[in-house]
């Protein structure tokens, strides 16, 4: 059994005036790191509660912990989802999840689309730009789809984010820029099925069954896209569809470029990965996600474990298994665990 530091950023007071109305989303609620502990405790781990903020490098120094559960989003910056494992590492202590140099890359969605397009792994073309005066997508088709270039769970994405002329566009690159000061992303919008693959291990990794988005669920009117007005409004199973009907084919050709993202972002334990087909039915990479939320009962990565068979005590023992693995830490894996992950 191991002595485990559960490290999370919890959300906060409302948005102020002024201030993006999704800011905090990609937070965690009192609740799941409740259940997170609770699944360690499960398997014998003695767990401690630790906040990602301001004064952790003093709690990590004044408890001694054999590896930590990280599931922080971080509090500041572009690159915040690195600042908790660069002082872990600083400090020599075991983390669950991707390293400092992942966390940082997949934050910045264009530079990961660049390490993607070296690889060769589909991904829409796109442009970057600081401010509506810098627009220039020649080459780009419309529709044309903004966001903000480092945010996650789908803050800055609306219905408005599908932009099918020049002035939508403008009006949405001004927009964006404005509230969530940031450069922003163009890309060419994917017009077809949309899916997100979760995956958990290193050598051999497990991908649990893919889920679909089911728009033709949501309301008449409604931009097809996975929003954060989706996320929040349309929850219900109804709305997802796990496991996909998928043909052979193209759930292997799915899976297969979700393996190979993971790799090729040096992944490590756990990620999400979400695609969606092109005009050929081609499956392109959207977003990846080395710290996906992990709510009981709604984040999508736990909704996926639970359609491949894992309990969410699983799943949770499942990622500090492979940590602890990856570490050549077997001895301190506690409870003996039923599943073969490598």
């Amino acid at each position: 059994m191991a002595v485990v530091g559960v490290m999370y950023n919890l959300k906060g007071a409302p948005p102020e005036e002024g201030e993006p109305p999704d800011l905090g989303a990609e937070l965690d609620s009192e609740s799941t790191v409740a259940a997170v502990a609770l699944a360690l405790r499960a398997h014998g781990h003695e767990v401690l509660l630790i906040e990602g903020n301001d004064t952790a490098y003093l709690k990590l120094l004044s408890n001694r912990l054999d590896i930590v559960f990280n599931m922080c989003e971080g509090l500041r910056g572009e690159s915040r989802e690195s600042h908790i494992p660069s002082m872990l590492e600083m400090l020599g202590i075991p983390y669950t999840g991707s390293g400092v140099l992942t966390l940082a890359l997949t934050l910045d969605k264009p530079l990961t689309k660049k390490v993607l397009a070296y690889h060769g792994i589909p991904t829409p073309g796109f442009r970057v730009f600081s401010s509506a005066e810098e627009i220039d997508v020649q080459g780009l088709e419309f529709p044309l789809f903004v966001k903000p270039a480092h945010e996650g769970s789908s803050m800055g994405i609306t219905s408005s984010s599908v932009c099918k002329d020049m002035d939508r566009l403008v009006g949405e690159v001004r927009r964006l820029t404005a509230l969530y000061r940031q450069p922003v992303l163009v890309e060419e919008f994917l017009p077809g099925r949309e899916f997100t693959v979760g995956i958990l291990g290193n050598k051999n990794p497990v991908i649990f069954p893919i889920m679909e988005i089911n728009f033709d669920a949501i309301p008449e009117g409604c931009a097809r896209v996975y929003s954060r007005q989706f996320k929040t409004d349309w929850s219900d199973d109804i709305y997802y569809k796990c496991p996909a009907p998928l043909e052979p084919e193209l759930e292997a050709l799915i899976k297969d470029t979700a393996l190979k993202t993971y790799r090729a972002l040096d992944c490590r334990d756990l990620a999400r990965v979400d695609l969606r087909l092109d005009r050929r039915g081609v499956p392109n990479v959207m977003e990846v996600n080395p710290l996906p939320g992990l709510a009981p009962g709604y984040s999508d990565y736990p909704r996926l474990a639970e359609k491949g068979g894992w309990t969410y005590t699983d799943l949770i023992n499942g990622i500090l298994e492979c940590a602890l693995r990856r570490n050549n830490m077997e001895h301190l894996i506690g409870a003996p665990f039923v599943r073969q992950i490598a």
